[in-house]
């Protein structure tokens, strides 16, 4: 018994490592039941054994390739984040060569087309995306985006709310449904947006600057104040920011406050006309008006602020003739 049991292990072993067959058995042999039983019991572990190694063959060559694809990918990204946008999209073609069902490769080769100026190409793309995972959330907005510039603010808009729904918590796509609303004329929707953005991201500073702009357009001027103010102190070189708050302060008669954010823009900005215009509205209202000449007269520089700027420095003149 015990021969037969070691004679059966010895040519498991043996066939599992493929060092040759099992032979025919002899006569006396198959009148041995418990011989057979072993046989058969061996047939069916090798057929196991056989089964395993093709899955496991097979499970690695499928690891190959997805660790391939990933990587291509990601090539691809570094690319993209380089500036190189036609080598970037030969990075996402290969990844998709190997798995064309591979969304992520399908989104990048979207953004890139978008950067190539190729917006069919890219919406194409994008759809493809969509169409392998429809919960993918940053390709919704991507299409949104690329709609928006299409001009087809409708769609993009269509878009924006589909991310949303697959990911509430993604700020850019309720930022991004504002500047749609803002496109619209619809200020009351898009200061909602603007809104919800920054209650999702706490430090979302363009989505207060936008917020602000919206406000003011709704006459909340306080309220616009609060949203610039802000976006600063979160982004403290955002000197658009500074701009607009400057702006606003001295619509409502805060003029120092407005000189001291226009000349934080200006600091930031040197050349920017608006910041200087603000600055020299803030000196002329404290009544330093030679400060608000200079500050007119580097805005005029600029073409789009010549009239304006000499409309204020010839009123000025005239206040101080009569003074």
């Amino acid at each position: 018994m015990k021969r037969v049991r070691l004679m059966v292990y010895v040519l498991a072993v043996a066939f599992a490592f493929g060092l040759f067959t099992l032979p025919a058995a002899s006569a006396q042999d198959t009148t041995n039941v418990e011989y057979l039983k072993k046989l058969k019991e061996y047939e069916k572990k090798k057929k196991e054994w056989e089964r395993k190694k093709r899955e496991a063959e097979m499970t690695k060559e499928a690891l190959k390739r997805e660790n391939e694809k990933k990587r291509l990918t990601n090539e691809g990204n570094q690319l993209f984040k380089e500036g190189k946008y036609a080598q970037a999209i030969e990075k996402y073609k290969k990844a998709l060569a190997i798995d064309d069902s591979f969304a992520v490769a399908w989104y990048g080769l979207g953004l890139s087309y978008r950067k190539m100026r190729q917006p069919e190409k890219a919406l194409e793309a994008y759809n493809k995306a969509l169409a392998i995972d429809s919960t993918y959330s940053k390709a919704w907005v991507a299409k949104g985006v690329l709609l928006a510039e299409m001009g087809k603010l409708r769609d993009a808009l269509k878009a924006y709310e589909m991310a949303v729904k697959m990911d509430p918590t993604n700020a850019k796509a309720y930022y991004s449904m504002g500047v749609i609303y803002v496109k619209l004329k619809n200020h009351k929707k898009a200061a909602e947006m603007f809104r919800k953005a920054t209650i999702i991201k706490p430090d979302y500073y363009l989505a207060y600057n936008s917020l602000g702009v919206s406000l003011l357009a709704l006459g909340r001027t306080d309220e616009a104040i609060q949203a610039f103010q802000q976006a600063v102190a979160f982004n403290p070189r955002y000197y658009q920011a500074y701009y607009r708050l400057a702006k606003a302060l001295n619509d409502v008669g805060r003029h120092k406050e407005a000189l001291d954010a226009a000349l934080k823009c200006i600091q930031l900005r040197p050349r920017y006309a608006p910041a200087h215009v603000e600055a020299g509205r803030a000196y002329q209202a404290l009544g330093q008006y030679q400060k608000a000449i200079a500050e007119y007269q580097k805005a005029s520089r600029d073409v789009r602020w010549r009239k304006y700027a000499q409309y204020q420095i010839d009123d000025i003149k005239r206040k101080m003739k009569r003074q």
